[in-house]
């Protein structure tokens, strides 16, 4: 056995999570409860294997081969058709009963052989342990395997069912047999199911995250931290049309999840801690270039700390140009320097009225201009620390009010510490939404209207920055 060389399972987060996949011809126990994904994570590493060129021998106790197969069907998976087909090899041994247990080893190591298999997947060691007569049989016969197929040099998938409510793994033995144990795990967060991959053995490895989530959403997916990904081919944004009754969030994937947001209304989102400024860059910015593009004002008060200069290089890297700027965004400050630019405005830190008059001016100016509704945006940790909360609660009460006949939207958005004034924000507001960090994953949900969780990613492909959302399955 060479642990020093590295097979890649496929997924490729866990892979670069275990310096390249798992060690060559190591043993490695996939456990979890009932529907965590481990059939599905064993089929994803015989199927890249057969992409590789490798041959591989999956062997049932449990499933039975169109089970199995019809499985990976429906993750776009098909192991009867070119590379699977000519690779992988299914030896079903479901109705193996006591009668024929004593060949069991003698068969599977035949079928290795005879395939040149160098990818194993026993699936399962429960279902395996009940075809003898006695759990010291099927640890024996385990503990030969084991030692065969690591003299083969087969990297095997050892699968294991965890009752439901239990975290006991299979038959007490196997723990100090593998090399490597992955645990998955799902539970649930928010009213829905988060699904988690813990990393508690693997021989020889530097492990950079022992514990991962991870999706089946189009087949199984481990979900990677969140990133800046390079822009190739930069492009100008490309605006999405409004309908008639609904605003386009400037994110195709989120109209399709939220159906878009209603003229004239309100939305919070609500941030959790250590949530990436680039999220909400891209977030938010998403929409500030769908409403400019599309020839519509945009006002804004941004965070504390959030320079005006980090603002309009995002701008940039949508292709929005210094001249769309001038006309159709505004910038309220505190400090604007001596020579600020048409799109920035001074607010007063210390005139709550005179502040909502400039505000209302700017607002009206942009209407004015552009004929149509705007996008206002005001982060309520930055209102709070101006200007008293109970004026506050009633400026954003006031200007929801006027969003409604403006027809425009008003986005507030909640960062930690400011819980009270962030109840006040959803209680005024028609759409609710939620990021969150989970093992660095940025999650996304709607509290209203309710969505499913979602996993947000970077994606450059376009030529601008884009969120991607990964549903959590």
């Amino acid at each position: 056995m060479t642990l020093n060389h590295r097979v890649p399972t496929g997924v490729m987060s866990l892979d670069e999570n275990l310096q390249g996949g798992l060690p060559g011809g190591s043993m490695t126990l996939v456990a979890g409860n009932p529907g965590t994904g481990k059939t599905l994570l064993s089929g994803e590493f015989l199927y890249h294997g057969a992409t590789l060129g490798e041959n591989g021998l999956y062997v049932s106790f449990a499933e039975g081969r169109e089970s199995f197969l019809e499985y990976m069907r429906r993750v776009g998976k098909d192991m009867t058709s070119p590379p699977a087909s000519d690779h992988v090899d299914i030896l079903d041994l479901l109705t193996v009963k006591e009668a024929g247990i004593d060949n069991l080893m003698e068969i599977i190591l035949e079928r290795i052989e005879e395939g040149g298999a160098e990818r194993l997947v026993l699936d399962s060691l429960s279902a395996l342990a009940n075809a003898y007569p006695e759990a010291i049989d099927a640890r024996v016969s385990l503990h030969i395997l084991s030692k065969l197929v690591r003299n083969i040099g087969c990297t095997t998938l050892l699968v294991a069912e965890m009752p439901s409510g239990r975290e006991t793994i299979g038959l007490g033995l196997e723990e100090f047999i593998v090399d490597g144990i992955i645990i998955l795990r799902r539970r649930t967060r928010y009213g829905d199911m988060l699904r988690e991959l813990e990393i508690t053995k693997m021989r020889g490895t530097e492990i950079g995250q022992p514990t991962q989530l991870f999706t089946l959403h189009g087949g199984f997916n481990v979900l990677p931290p969140f990133t800046e990904k390079p822009i190739t081919n930069p492009a100008r944004f490309r605006h999405i049309p409004d309908q008639p009754e609904r605003l386009s969030t400037g994110h195709e994937q989120l109209d399709s999840i939220l159906g878009g947001f209603r003229r004239g209304d309100t939305i919070l989102i609500e941030l959790g801690e250590d949530i990436p400024s680039l999220i909400l860059g891209l977030l938010v910015g998403t929409m500030r270039a769908n409403f400019i593009t599309g020839g519509s004002g945009v006002l804004m008060i941004p965070p504390g700390g959030e320079s005006v200069e980090r603002i309009t290089r995002l701008d940039e890297r949508f292709g929005l140009t210094e001249e769309e700027r001038d006309s159709l965004l505004r910038i309220a400050v505190t400090r604007p320097e001596e020579r600020s630019p048409p799109y920035v405005v001074n607010i007063d830190p210390d005139d709550l009225e005179a502040s909502i008059r400039t505000w209302n001016d700017e607002k009206a100016r942009l209407l004015a201009a552009t004929g149509k509704p705007i996008l206002k945006i005001t982060y309520v940790d930055r209102a709070y620390s101006l200007w008293p909360t109970e004026h506050t609660k009633r400026a954003l009460a006031m200007e929801s009010m006027a969003t409604k006949s403006e027809g425009g939207l008003l986005v507030l958005l909640a960062r930690p510490g400011s819980e009270d004034l962030a109840r006040h924000a959803s209680n005024i507001s028609g759409a609710h939404i939620a990021l969150t960090n989970e093992q660095g994953v940025i999650l996304f949900r709607g509290v209203r209207p309710r969505t499913q969780l979602y996993a947000l990613e970077m994606n450059g492909d376009g030529g601008y920055p884009r969120l991607r959302f990964t549903p959590i399955r």
